[in-house]
């Protein structure tokens, strides 16, 4: 059986504390027409990791 996508899909970045630092996970999930999800794992942006860092640091402080 073949989906079709439909046009929802959405970016999930998960951020977490390794070692000191941050380490990033992004993924793509896709919504196809039966309601099914399809997960990609991608690159994650440079400007998302700044904004979490950036809004980590804020509630940090």
């Amino acid at each position: 059986m073949h989906s079709q996508l439909s046009q929802d899909a959405y970016g999930i970045t998960y951020a977490r504390i390794v070692d000191g630092g941050l380490q990033f996970e992004t993924e793509a999930a896709l919504q196809l027409e039966d309601g099914s999800l399809i997960t990609l794992r991608m690159p994650t942006r440079q400007s998302e990791m700044l904004a979490i860092h950036e809004a980590l640091c804020i509630h940090q402080a």
